[in-house]
């Protein structure tokens, strides 16, 4: 099953804006555009949990998204969507504005209804060894 998820990013046109000058400062002198205005992430993001990682805790893979402006104000500050295709199966972690000042990180899963389930950190972790452990108990082929 399959479920759709839309989020609010909040200050688009300001990300946009760095990233016209960034490439058209990097067209000119490779790399210094990037360095200049380059890295500025977006106010929300939907990512798959993969597994573990040292570093950042969980390995993701941001997923793609697609962008919709047709209910963005004339700045494109506010009204501007990332939609997103989640499927059953997996967890993925949301990072959602829900005001200029609040974020809201959250856990979620798709379940057989299509239907969008909040998971807790616990529920990840569970997951996660779970998901290890029967990949690890399979035979592996030796080539």
């Amino acid at each position: 099953m399959k479920a759709y998820l839309e989020i609010e990013l909040f200050g688009e046109n300001t990300r946009q804006m760095f990233k016209l000058w960034e490439n058209i400062i990097n067209t000119g002198a490779p790399g210094l555009g990037t360095i200049t205005f380059g890295g500025m992430p977006p106010s929300g993001w939907v990512a798959e949990i993969t597994g573990f990682d040292p570093k950042y805790k969980y390995a993701r893979n941001f997923l793609k998204r697609k962008l919709d402006y047709s209910r963005a104000n004339s700045k494109g500050s506010r009204g501007v969507y990332a939609e997103y295709i989640l499927e059953t199966g997996k967890i993925y972690e949301v990072k959602e504005q829900t005001s200029w000042e609040k974020v809201y990180r959250y856990f979620c899963t798709v379940n057989n209804d299509g239907e969008i389930v909040i998971l807790n950190e616990s529920e990840v972790i569970e997951w996660l060894k779970n998901r290890s452990e029967s990949t690890s108990s399979q035979p592996q082929d030796n080539v």
